[in-house]
């Protein structure tokens, strides 16, 4: 659940504060709904304990498809769009401090990356990993972009910067132009796309699920008023 948090940016809600309020809050609802009806002398109703049972499995991140699980993934999703646009950024960023190099200067990734490490949200603590593992293994290093963001992109922006590294300015160049049609923008666009159509089918499904669940609840409550609503008459 840390990790699943974690991916997420959220820094305030820690795995240990998510699983102390949601146990709080089910057995809470739980005790309501057993120690109400005992001290008003009402008859138990174990049908009831079905409400505080689907908020259990509503609120269980270990579902796959529970409320909680999907809603992470919707926030996993929005992060990665972010970060995806940061990349074609750093891409940007330098192809433009190739082209203010001198001619006869040769290409430091290292101090390229770390001077514009500080202009990015999403992307800076992938960045950072990178920069730590440049000067011991810079082949590791080239894979970080893919392992934690993913996409083709980032692979292949890996690889562009460890072919950069120590290079002229005119190889440089013309290592960037020769790559420039994969972060072209119909690319961008197609990256962001793919992201949003899964954004999109899990916003569907939470919605969906959501409005079930409602309506069940409001059937639920419904059949219970008039079984007492009988029993009444009955008496």
């Amino acid at each position: 659940m840390q990790q699943k948090l974690k991916s997420t940016g959220i820094k305030s809600l820690t795995a240990l504060r998510f699983q102390t309020i949601r146990t709080i809050l089910i057995l809470t609802i739980t005790a309501y709904y057993i120690l109400v009806p005992l001290i008003n002398n009402h008859d138990f109703n174990i049908k009831i304990l079905a409400i505080p049972s689907l908020l259990f499995i509503m609120t269980e991140p270990t579902v796959k498809f529970s409320l909680v699980s999907i809603l992470i993934e919707m926030l996993n999703n929005r992060r990665k769009k972010k970060k995806i646009v940061e990349v074609f950024t750093l891409f940007d960023l330098l192809k433009a401090d190739l082209y203010s190099l001198k001619s006869s200067q040769q290409v430091n990734i290292y101090s390229i990356l770390r001077e514009s490490n500080s202009m990015f949200q999403h992307i800076n603590g992938t960045i950072s990993r990178l920069l730590s593992l440049w000067k011991t293994s810079p082949e590791k290093a080239k894979e970080v972009l893919h392992e934690e963001i993913g996409g083709e992109s980032t692979k292949i922006l890996g690889e562009i910067i460890y072919k950069l590294d120590k290079t002229s300015k005119e190889e440089a160049l013309s290592i960037i132009e020769t790559e420039s049609s994969v972060f072209s923008f119909s690319y961008y666009e197609n990256e962001l796309q793919n992201s949003g159509k899964q954004k999109t089918f899990l916003y569907g499904f939470f919605t969906l699920t959501s409005v079930l669940i409602i309506a069940w609840l409001v059937m639920y409550v419904f059949s219970m008023f008039n079984d007492s609503f009988a029993n009444n008459n009955v008496l």
